[in-house]
C-alpha cells in the first residue's frame, strides 16, 4: 500500500482470507464465513443520511407534528406540555408582513399592525418563554428575523414589519442576555430572499436554498457568537 493508502481507517479494506489464516485463526473456521467483507467507518453525515434518507426511514416514522398557535399562549403551552425530550434547537419562525405601504396607507391600520406584533414579536417571546423549560442543556435558541429589521435604512414601505423585525433582533440580545449563565446559544438570521407568498417570484433564493444554508449555519453556531444577528450564509450583519 502507498503512504495515502496505508492508514487505520483503510487499511482493513484489503484484508482477505489468506491473512486472517496467517493470523492464526484455523481455515476450518475460516471456511465457514466463505465472505469477508469490510464496513466503512460511520461518519456523522452518514449516519444522518441513513436514518432520513431511505422512504421508510427511522426519522420519518417517528416524527410528530403538534399545531400551535403562537399568539394563542394556552396553545404554546399545551404543545410544550406535550413534548417529553429535550429540544435541541428551538427555532421562531412564525412572521407575517401585513404589506408593504406606509403608515398612511390601508395595509396599516390599527389592527393590521398589531397582528404583525402579536404574531412577530410576542409570539417569539411567548414561544421561548414557555419552551426554555424543556432545552437541552447546549441548545440554540434561534430567531427568524429580515434584513428589514436593521436601523439603518431609507425606506419608508412595511412600516410596522420593518418595525417588528428590529424588536425581534432586540428581543434576541435580551434573551441571549438571559440565557448566558446556562450557556444557551441565542442568535437570529436574515433568511435571504426567499421566493415565498411573501418574497415573491423575483426572489434570489428559493426556499430550499435558504433552508439548506441555514440550517448549515444553525449547526456551526457556537457559544461565543451568542447575541448576533447572521445573514443566511453565516455573515454577521450589523442591526
Amino acid at each position: 500500500l502507498s503512504g495515502e493508502e496505508f492508514n487505520d481507517e483503510k487499511i482493513l479494506s484489503h484484508v482477505n482470507q489468506l491473512d486472517i489464516k496467517k493470523y492464526g485463526l484455523i481455515p476450518e473456521l475460516i471456511g465457514r464465513f466463505p465472505v469477508l467483507t469490510y464496513l466503512h467507518p460511520l461518519t456523522k453525515e452518514t449516519l444522518i443520511s441513513i436514518l432520513t434518507d431511505p422512504q421508510n426511514a427511522l426519522i420519518k416514522q417517528y416524527v410528530k407534528l403538534f399545531e400551535m398557535d403562537v399568539v394563542d399562549e394556552k396553545s404554546i403551552l399545551d404543545v410544550s406540555k406535550n413534548i417529553h425530550n429535550p429540544i435541541d434547537y428551538l427555532i421562531c419562525n412564525a412572521g407575517i408582513n401585513n404589506g408593504y405601504g406606509s403608515i398612511f396607507d390601508q395595509d396599516h391600520t390599527h389592527e393590521k399592525m398589531l397582528e404583525v406584533l402579536n404574531v412577530n414579536v410576542i409570539g417569539s417571546i411567548l414561544t421561548v418563554k414557555h419552551f426554555s423549560k424543556i432545552l437541552n442543556k447546549d441548545a440554540k435558541i434561534i430567531l427568524i428575523s429580515s434584513i428589514m429589521g436593521v436601523q439603518n435604512h431609507s425606506g419608508s414601505s412595511a412600516t410596522i414589519y420593518r418595525a417588528s423585525k428590529a424588536a425581534v433582533n432586540n428581543i434576541m440580545i435580551s434573551i441571549s442576555e438571559e440565557f448566558k449563565s446556562k450557556k444557551i446559544t441565542v442568535a437570529s438570521f436574515h433568511p435571504g430572499w426567499v421566493r415565498t407568498d411573501m418574497g415573491g417570484p423575483n426572489a434570489t433564493l428559493s426556499t430550499k436554498e435558504s433552508a439548506s444554508s441555514l440550517i448549515k449555519n444553525f449547526e456551526n453556531l457556537t457559544f461565543e457568537k451568542t447575541g448576533k444577528f447572521f445573514n443566511y450564509d453565516g455573515t454577521t450583519m450589523n442591526f
